[in-house]
């Protein structure tokens, strides 16, 4: 994926599908929620997408609508945590301009080396790991990633589950997170994918007129106290697989420590968090973000890196 600062979508600029190019999906698409495969332009309609590279199209509908919203923010909070995620979009579906999230494949990019993507799961499986995707463990995904020679594989995992930790995401398993193989070279060379599919987060599933009670204080930390990952430091874990538990038990069981990795996600400021909420508010869109999700998205996120660094911090 490339590494360049990469502009940000205005809110008048919308991506309307409708002229691209619908690709015959060739990936065996996975997931609960609809998704097609699109080609961009060659000149493409707005400078921060790619000519003639290929994008998901994610359409969540119903209680699952606000997802839409959790990728967009996901994408540009990462920047802030230092951590790749493919870039995120306002889109609309060509026809019926159903409203969804346009997501950059975060490979196979024009001018990159062509690599192949797999899942976590099917390496973990051929190293006779746990084999249900949904109760992974953390420890095996370190031992796995080290085995295969991954470049800075902890600092990733670190930097990961402090993201996720601070918007929120419950839905990191292991077929949401993956393995590129660079084939160039005496053999293959692996590295880890980019923080994908960030959906499940900020509290997505809340309906409108929850979110007013949902953002008091007592609420939201009721709420982050219930936020676990697929996986915990083992397999079936479930107290290490709270978000901030998880973060302190890598912390503590990490030879040699994480070094500053999760420190991103807790420095994270109030005005960055406000500045997010109210761009996407912005946004004349289908599926809205409205004031009151904002303040709901923004209670949150300021109350899980709080927690976050109040851990990390108690536990130093």
């Amino acid at each position: 994926m490339p590494t360049e600062p990469r502009l940000l979508q205005s809110p008048n600029s919308v991506v309307d599908l409708s002229r691209w190019e619908l690709e015959d999906n060739p990936f065996s698409l996975q997931g609960a929620r609809p998704k097609r495969v699109f080609i961009c332009p060659p000149i493409p309609p707005h400078p921060f997408l790619i000519g003639g590279h290929r994008y998901l199209f994610k359409e969540p509908d119903g209680r699952f609508a606000p997802q839409v919203w959790s990728e967009i923010i996901a994408y540009e909070l990462s920047r802030d945590l230092r951590i790749p995620v493919p870039p995120a979009f306002a889109a609309l579906g060509p026809g019926n301009g159903s409203p969804g999230v346009l997501i950059e494949f975060f490979y196979d990019h024009p001018f990159d080396v062509p690599k192949r993507y797999v899942d976590g799961i099917e390496f973990l499986q051929g190293a006779g790991f746990d084999t249900d995707f949904k109760r992974g463990s953390l420890l095996h995904n370190l031992h796995l990633c080290r085995s295969l020679g991954i470049p800075r594989s902890k600092d990733w995992w670190a930097r990961t589950i402090a993201f996720d930790a601070v918007i929120g995401n419950v839905d990191r398993h292991s077929r949401n997170w993956g393995i590129l193989i660079n084939p160039v070279g005496d053999g293959p060379r692996y590295e880890l994918a980019p923080a994908f599919d960030n959906g499940s987060s900020l509290g997505y599933n809340f309906p409108e007129g929850a979110l007013e009670a949902q953002a008091r204080p007592d609420a939201v930390a009721a709420f982050l106290r219930k936020g676990h990952h697929h996986c915990g430091w083992m397999s079936g874990d479930k107290a290490s697989a709270q978000h901030v538990a998880l973060c302190l038990e890598m912390r503590r069981r990490s030879p040699g420590g994480v070094g500053d990795a999760m420190d991103a996600a807790t420095d994270l400021s109030d005005h960055r968090i406000e500045t997010v909420v109210r761009w996407c508010t912005q946004f004349n869109f289908p599926t809205p973000f409205t004031e009151l999700r904002a303040g709901f998205v923004a209670a949150q996120l300021r109350a899980r890196r709080d927690a976050l660094r109040s851990a990390l911090e108690g536990d130093s």
